[in-house]
């Protein structure tokens, strides 16, 4: 999942909150279903940092580490697939490409985003609601 749908889980319309609650309990249920990119934790880190303040960047920050997904740390060949992305995609930014490198590397069946970088790059394929 992208950065993107971690925060929109918190900011968008009881509609989106109550679409994304279920989406998380669906990865939690399933196994091999949900991927945290660690950049992504970076992101949301910063985003929750800079709007609400440490204490709840910490709280948000381990809600997501206690999640039953799989948290995913940039390695070389998803490196070397962001590398290829953002050489194939010039506007592509590079958390975005190591999104995108990730899920083509676990072959991953859709990235949760509607993130207009990523929903570019052809290698993906993306959700939202």
């Amino acid at each position: 999942m992208d950065t993107r749908f971690l925060v929109a889980s918190l900011t968008e319309n009881q509609q989106f909150q109550n679409w994304s609650r279920q989406i998380f309990q669906t990865l939690q249920r399933n196994e091999n279903l949900g991927v945290i990119p660690s950049i992504v934790i970076h992101e949301f880190y910063k985003y929750s940092l800079e709007t609400h303040g440490k204490d709840v960047a910490e709280l948000r920050v381990n809600s997501l580490q206690n999640l039953d997904v799989e948290k995913v740390n940039l390695d070389i060949p998803i490196a070397i697939q962001a590398a290829k992305l953002r050489c194939k995609y010039a506007e592509l930014p590079t958390a975005d490409a190591i999104i995108a490198a990730t899920g083509i590397v676990l072959e991953c069946d859709c990235i949760l985003t509607d993130d207009r970088h990523i929903k570019q790059v052809k290698e993906v394929k993306t959700r939202w609601i």
